[in-house]
């Protein structure tokens, strides 16, 4: 009798599982938060906030993403972060390469101009590039960079215009007799042309 009342209790208590899950579900639950372990809920993922999309940099030895006026990714054999602080009209530039981590800030300088020099090396050995604006054509959509004493001409061929902004534009050049180019999906404006061409070009010449 005794082996009877036990296999129906314990097909019972079976049936009663199967049934009524969020019973057995609170019992672990209750479980756990004895065992000082404690069930966590799925974070929610933040959606993407409109006009902050991931934008793809491709071009000469460059393979990059761009995100609110920075930019990341390979150029030249470097791993390469930027960005063009627009409110303090600085760009930020940060890079691995040469066994280093090597950064430079691009900004008005005393004498009023726009640039600034990445350096990287040690004592024995310093490898130095300066990269300053040295002028632009709205007219011809061009700008120039002066990197080192050689004066570079860069070419803005956008896909389009949106209220004189620039829609996904391709950026040609010459550094050192060998083209260079790299188109950014994003739309910007002259501004930000200059800001991450010096942050772009500077890193690949360097």
């Amino acid at each position: 009798m005794k082996k009877k009342l036990i296999v129906v209790c314990g097909l019972g208590c079976l049936m009663f599982s199967a049934f009524h899950p969020v019973f057995a579900g609170e019992a672990l639950f209750q479980e756990l938060e004895k065992a000082g372990t404690a069930i966590q809920p799925p974070q929610v993922l933040r959606p993407i906030e409109p006009g902050h999309e991931l934008g793809n940099v491709t071009g000469t030895d460059i393979e990059m993403k761009s995100y609110d006026h920075s930019v990341a990714g390979a150029i030249n054999g470097a791993t390469v972060w930027g960005f063009f602080d627009e409110a303090a009209g600085v760009s930020k530039l940060m890079m691995r390469k040469y066994g280093q981590v090597i950064s430079a800030e691009f900004k008005r300088q005393p004498d009023k101009s726009l640039g600034g020099v990445i350096t990287s090396g040690d004592e024995g050995s310093q490898r130095t590039t300066s990269v300053f604006f040295a002028g632009m054509d709205a007219a011809s959509r061009t700008f120039k960079l002066r990197i080192n004493d050689e004066e570079v001409v860069v070419l803005v061929t956008p896909e389009g215009m949106s209220d004189g902004h620039f829609v996904n534009p391709t950026y040609s050049t010459v550094i050192g007799g060998k083209p260079v180019s790299y188109r950014i999906e994003v739309t910007g404006c002259f501004g930000y042309s200059i800001n991450i061409g010096m942050i772009i070009l500077g890193a690949y010449a360097h």
